[in-house]
């Protein structure tokens, strides 16, 4: 139920962890577990996620154990599903080395997938107010909150770990444990950690944690940052020193410390740049030259005397901003033929001066072929903050950036403009044919072809006619469109408008009558698995219609009739694959579908999700009508789309009506 969702990884495995040795102190009986959901999820949770209701996977306090707290999820079966950002609040407030230990459940249908693609991090919370918050479903703060901040951490889950069966390189055993670790001086009400909003399984795997420990007071000890502290903004780029404390004990550098690794980079692994051997122990820094305008993180690690390396808190600090700040980067789009498409850059400038804007076409996306864009009938908006491409065509597919100024030059990411366009379009005007030349069709059973919506129509007798249609329909990863014009003359369960797929259950593509309801439904197979979407039921007999869905890339379905939105939905990502078994009018599931009785024409298929516009204006080509309302409005009170003198005259012959009892009334009916 919850595969394909995105999720928080931690790691490494808990028995290597008591086979160091490591000891809990000052054990804390305190905290609350909790977990944030990102914006883009649907999911709301309090800190499970799953099949049940948000209670079902709700954690409780089991502190099982004398040595630290427990928090198990309530099924031990079912578990808790880590999304986004999982910690623990603590209404008294907690300070010092902290520990947080995941157990965690691998399921057997998969692993692993992509587990970070950017930097776990720790935060804490030093506001008191955060020990006292009601953790409830949707009411823990967002993350731009300003509660929150970033500390020093040390972690050893797996950076790179991928795979979807237990076979696969790099998936854990199942009940692996994994550890983050914190040193914060002050004291703290609140604990959390969070990736890029989670790394995130694909649809084929999961994975889950049993319980959630805290250790307070850790015997370990680690190197620790001096300069540049976490969070420091503004160091200046060039020649600069990192500097750091040992580990201690006893206030003295741990005896068993032999030497010193520094590492320096983009990302919390860093590069070693202290050199192939270790540093003396008694080192306490490192000369080096840092890059204007990056991130950077860095830790030491420690060679111990028995060979070992003990891991150092990483810190990350931010180094003078010279460059504009891309703030929001232009976006994929997918626009139909012949309409506009718009690329549009945010970008301030940290110097407080004026920027400049170019904007760039390049065919395959490769960098240094990029072509200077000018304005004219093709572009306009070529030197501003939003580019128009104006009335597309195939050719204007590919990718476009742009770069931004301020006297030092910054390049956005490449957007990529694909262009939608209409695949089939089978008029039925005497023969199935393709007008667009791709998928004629075959008669089969001897369907008549009579006076249509749209010059003629195809009439189907719901005993043996259909259309049969050729092998293809294979790539729909951009979405898809299927519209048609229908006066269906009886109730067959589940007859067609499209069916495309390998026979029954196999990466079908349908379009089709709801059983024997007036409803219709769009659903895609991926695979045997079906999702369908359904209308109201607002399919009518012996009337012509326009039914049309779309899909756009996500899975996301919008049901039309007559070019206005009757429903919504979720199904499948159609499956990239040949489909062999291919008609109109017919199922394929024959012996359990009834054939379609009744006239089609005008029947459309797109290779991206059309929009309401869209729709609508298909809908306005045959309808023979000039206009239409595709959103109700407010106080319009006869039905014309309009509030106008008319809609106060209907309110008028209700005014000063009461209804009150017994101010008004002397009975009640």
């Amino acid at each position: 139920m919850w595969k394909g969702r995105r999720v928080l990884w931690m790691g490494v495995l808990l028995s290597s962890l008591w086979a160091a040795g490591v000891q809990a102190e000052n054990v804390t009986s305190q905290g609350n577990p909790f977990m944030t959901v990102s914006p883009n999820l649907s999911d709301t949770a309090f800190f499970g996620s799953g099949g049940g209701g948000w209670g079902y996977n709700a954690m409780t306090d089991g502190d099982m154990v004398t040595s630290h707290d427990t928090w198990q999820g309530d099924i031990a079966t079912v578990n808790t599903w880590l999304y986004d950002a999982a910690g623990l609040q603590f209404p008294s407030g907690i300070s010092g080395i902290q520990r947080l230990e995941w157990n965690v459940r691998v399921f057997g249908d998969g692993g692993w997938f992509n587990t970070i693609d950017k930097p776990v991090v720790v935060q804490v919370t030093t506001h008191p107010a955060f020990g006292s918050y009601e953790l409830v479903r949707d009411s823990f703060p967002p993350a731009n909150d300003g509660i929150w901040i970033t500390v020093p951490y040390w972690h050893n889950y797996p950076i790179d770990v991928s795979g979807i069966n237990f076979s696969d390189p790099g998936v854990p055993p199942d009940e692996s444990g994994y550890a983050f670790e914190i040193d914060y001086p002050g004291t703290i009400y609140g604990v959390r950690i969070i990736g890029d909003g989670g790394g995130y399984a694909d649809s084929t795997g999961f994975l889950g944690t049993r319980e959630i420990r805290v250790f307070t007071g850790d015997r370990m000890t680690r190197a620790t940052g001096i300069w540049p502290a976490q969070d420091a903004t503004g160091v200046s780029g060039g020649p600069a020193t990192l500097q750091w404390n040992p580990a201690q004990k006893d206030g003295a550098i741990d005896p068993n410390v032999v030497g010193h690794f520094v590492y320096l980079g983009t990302d919390p692994n860093g590069v070693r740049v202290s050199g192939p051997s270790a540093l003396p122990k008694t080192a306490t820094s490192l000369a080096l030259t840092l890059n204007k305008d990056t991130v950077y993180y860095w830790h030491v690690d420690e060679l111990l005397d028995d060979d070992t390396i003990r891991g150092g808190y990483v810190y990350t600090f931010q180094t003078e901003l010279t460059l504009p700040i891309i703030q929001e980067q232009p976006k994929d789009t997918i626009i139909g033929k012949g309409r506009d498409a718009f690329f549009r850059v945010v970008a301030t400038d940290p110097l407080e001066g004026t920027l400049s804007y170019r904007w760039y076409f390049d065919a395959d996306g490769v960098a240094g072929g990029g072509i200077a864009l000018a304005d004219g009938s093709d572009y306009q908006g070529t030197a501003n903050q939003t580019l128009t491409v104006v009335d597309i065509d195939l050719a204007d597919g590919g990718y476009y950036f742009c770069e931004v100024s301020n006297g030092n030059l910054i390049a956005t990411r490449m957007a990529y403009l694909t262009v939608g366009q209409l695949i089939s379009h089978w008029k039925m005007d005497g023969d199935p044919n393709d007008a667009m030349g791709n998928y004629d069709g075959v008669s089969m059973g001897g369907p008549l072809f009579e006076t249509g919506k749209v010059g003629q129509a195809i009439f189907m007798d719901g005993v043996d006619d259909y259309v049969a249609l050729p092998v293809g329909f294979d790539d729909f990863s951009n979405g898809l469109s299927l519209s048609v014009w229908a006066r269906p003359t009886s109730y067959g369960a589940w007859a067609r408008f499209f069916d495309f797929g390998n026979g029954s259950s196999s990466d079908n593509i349908l379009f089709a009558r709801g059983n024997t309801s007036n409803q219709f439904v769009m659903e895609i197979y991926l695979g045997s698995g079906g999702g369908a979407v359904w209308s109201p039921g607002v399919m009518e007999n012996n009337v012509w219609q326009m039914l049309t869905a779309t899909v756009d890339p996500a899975g996301n379905v919008v049901l039309y009739k007559n070019g206005v939105v009757v429903g919504t939905g979720v199904t499948n990502i159609p499956a990239v694959i040949t489909r062999g078994s291919n008609f109109i009018g017919r199922s394929n599931w024959p012996q359990w579908d009834a054939p379609y009785a009744g006239w089609m024409d005008d029947l459309r298929l797109y290779d991206y999700a059309l929009t309401a516009q869209e729709v609508a204006d298909i809908y306005l080509l045959n309808a023979g009508v000039e206009s239409i309302c595709p959103r109700p409005i407010e106080f319009d009170l006869d039905g014309d789309c309009r509030f106008s003198l008319t809609d106060f005259a209907i309110m008028a012959q209700s005014w000063l009506n009461c209804g009150l009892y017994p101010t008004c009334i002397t009975t009640i009916p």
